[in-house]
């Protein structure tokens, strides 16, 4: 344990955890690996119990749902959840009756080969024609902006990474604002 101390607007505050950011240093992945092989040994007699607890909270989870429509201008915003896939699927249709769905992003095939997948803030602009999104795929709340072109499915060549999770874009709709950590 290698205590950081930091002083902050004349408060001392001391993280005695704050050496476990470096993923990379073989003693942290070691103490990690420990950690869980102390856990899963204390909780090994309560697997069945575990898995009972799972089955019925997935039970109780309707799998394949809608979320409530959104209406921003001539599209409606909504997210749909599919039996089998673990997130949800962000989609829009435009308000005609013959709209098709148009998905935004499917986060299942983004996360596809990744051991962690979390979705931050996901914000289409003002004139509907770009979304950004954000992704974090360690877990360490460090998120990479990406914009799609939702007219072409293409997305810009610019990442920004070390991102906070919200974003929002200016009137222009050629401007976006973020918080880099």
């Amino acid at each position: 344990m290698i205590p950081r101390v930091d002083v902050v607007h004349g408060e001392t505050r001391v993280d005695h955890y704050f050496w476990l950011r470096n993923r990379d240093d073989p003693e942290v992945l070691a103490y990690l690996e420990a950690e869980n092989r102390h856990t899963h040994e204390v909780m090994r007699h309560t697997e069945d119990l575990q898995e009972q607890l799972y089955q019925e909270m997935r039970g109780r989870i309707q799998e394949t749902d809608l979320s409530v429509p959104e209406r921003v201008d001539q599209y409606w915003y909504y997210s749909r959840t599919e039996a089998g896939v673990q997130y949800p699927i962000f989609c829009r249709r435009q308000d005609r009756p013959d709209a098709l769905e148009e998905i935004l992003l499917d986060p299942n095939r983004l996360a596809a080969g990744q051991s962690y997948f979390r979705v931050g803030a996901l914000e289409v602009s003002p004139d509907h024609r770009l979304l950004a999104y954000l992704v974090d795929t360690s877990g360490s709340e460090e998120f990479t902006l990406s914009i799609k072109d939702l007219a072409t499915g293409e997305l810009f060549p610019e990442r920004v990474t070390g991102v906070s999770p919200r974003v929002a874009w200016a009137n222009d709709s050629q401007t976006i604002f973020y918080s880099v950590l």
